[in-house]
């Protein structure tokens, strides 16, 4: 290469370089990387913790709207990357996905990054009418439609003959790209379970005389779980198949009416008894179902990945002064970010344990608004006592305490919340990155 050549090349890679830092200073500006769906360069999730005022509800900015419009072509090539970055799975969740595909071919299959998701089912959101007849007359059926006014959107399932998930979703872009598209992901229980212990956590036997209302999304709750008359649950079942009581959602709910008051749990059933349950569409309905009984905090303890149609009901919830309260999950430090907890708004919450130390499995991310204690004792379905563990757990305990300053949604109130659980949160002195606000005091949690 001669002198001239290669002093061209130079001043090339320079302006290159040039061109493309200030892009990467504007992103970090914006509270750094995307965490979320292909969509605009506004419609992007951002990172950050909740003390962002961009994150916080009631935000003047406003949510991302990914119901209309969201059209993945339109992105760059940098923000495609950047998304596919964050969509990514961690081993352990990817590896879980990948045997229950190979197990169950003809019930599931992987999207791109490894995901888990309902095989040949695409969710569909953003279309009118005519929208639909258009799929339709191209070989599109039409499995299930639901008008959820609550959520400022119809949701559909929508299949293509018997391809996969990811051809049928390439197909509908290019046949109505106004539309949003997603896999149907299947969601995963954040905790482990199913551990005999031989001492129950406290409990206080005083009884305040505030009322919560608190929603729980999870598997289904044994029927009669409480005898204490200030504690109800209300029961509603999203699935096909038949309501199914599990550990998992009745240890959550459990741990949701622990304290004084008077307590309400609105128990949604997204997983019956049907493998195909726990998916994104069955967690939109449920979310559509906890705005129209106006429950002010809803409790998601499960982990997924990154859905454009889950990010537009969340969104959308969070702006009308709901709080969302989701477990970061239990991958220790091969996490990745995982949803719903990693969504613009949601409340996010890690596990320790009685010191005060952060549990091994829970997840290393950045994306933490509170630990909580994240090892309970609890009854299991037949009343024996049960030890359960992991973020799954902690997650009721900072919706509860939620719950005591929000009657009912509203943006104002839902900051407020927020900020008096921050007020008594404690930042320990090692690992505060993985903190957030800080731990929930340990007398708070047991009440």
């Amino acid at each position: 290469m001669n002198e001239f050549r290669y002093k061209a090349l130079v001043l090339w890679v320079i302006l290159l370089g040039a061109s493309v830092v200030p892009s990467a200073a504007n992103a970090q500006a914006r509270g750094g990387p995307p965490m979320g769906v292909p969509g605009s360069a506004a419609a992007r999730i951002p990172a950050g913790p909740m003390a962002d005022p961009a994150a916080m509800p009631g935000s003047q900015a406003g949510p991302p709207d990914w119901t209309t419009g969201a059209n993945e072509h339109n992105i760059s090539g940098l923000e495609r990357a950047e998304a596919a970055q964050q969509a990514r799975m961690s081993k352990p969740q990817a590896d879980r996905a990948r045997e229950l595909a190979r197990g169950s071919p003809d019930s599931y299959e992987l999207d791109r990054s490894g995901a888990l998701a309902i095989r040949g089912e695409v969710m569909v959101a953003g279309l009118d009418a005519a929208g639909f007849t258009h799929l339709i007359r191209a070989g599109f059926t039409v499995v299930r439609k639901e008008d959820i006014p609550q959520l400022g959107m119809t949701l559909a399932v929508v299949t293509w003959g018997d391809k996969p998930a990811r051809r049928a979703i390439g197909k509908l872009r290019s046949l109505e790209p106004g539309g949003t598209y997603a896999f149907n992901h299947v969601m995963f229980e954040s905790g482990a379970r199913n551990t005999i212990s031989t001492n129950m956590a406290n409990r206080s036997e005083e009884s305040g005389q505030y009322m919560a209302r608190i929603g729980l999304i999870d598997t289904g709750v044994a029927p009669n779980k409480f005898e204490d008359p200030n504690h109800r649950v209300v029961r509603q079942n999203f699935t096909s198949s038949k309501s199914k009581p599990e550990l998992h959602g009745t240890a959550v709910s459990e741990l949701l009416v622990r304290g004084g008051g008077i307590v309400t749990v609105y128990a949604a059933d997204i997983f019956g008894s049907d493998r195909r349950g726990g998916t994104s569409e069955l967690l939109v309905r449920a979310l559509g179902w906890m705005a129209g009984e106006r429950v002010p905090v809803i409790n998601v303890s499960l982990v997924g990945p990154v859905n454009s149609i889950v990010a537009g009901a969340v969104s959308h919830l969070v702006s009308s002064g709901y709080l969302i309260v989701a477990p970061v999950g239990n991958d220790g430090t091969a996490a990745r970010p995982m949803f719903p907890a990693s969504y613009k708004g949601v409340i996010a919450v890690s596990a320790a344990d009685d010191n005060g130390r952060l549990l091994p499995e829970a997840s290393r991310v950045t994306r933490v608004d509170f630990v909580a204690p994240g090892i309970a004792s609890v009854s299991g379905i037949d009343g024996r006592e049960v030890e359960v563990r992991g973020t799954s757990f902690a997650a009721p305990i900072v919706s509860r305490l939620l719950a005591e300053h929000l009657s009912a949604p509203n943006p104002a109130d839902a900051k407020y919340a927020v900020e008096q659980l921050e007020l008594s949160a404690r930042r320990p002195k090692l690992d505060r990155k993985w903190f957030g606000h800080g731990l929930v005091p340990a007398d708070q949690a047991a009440r």
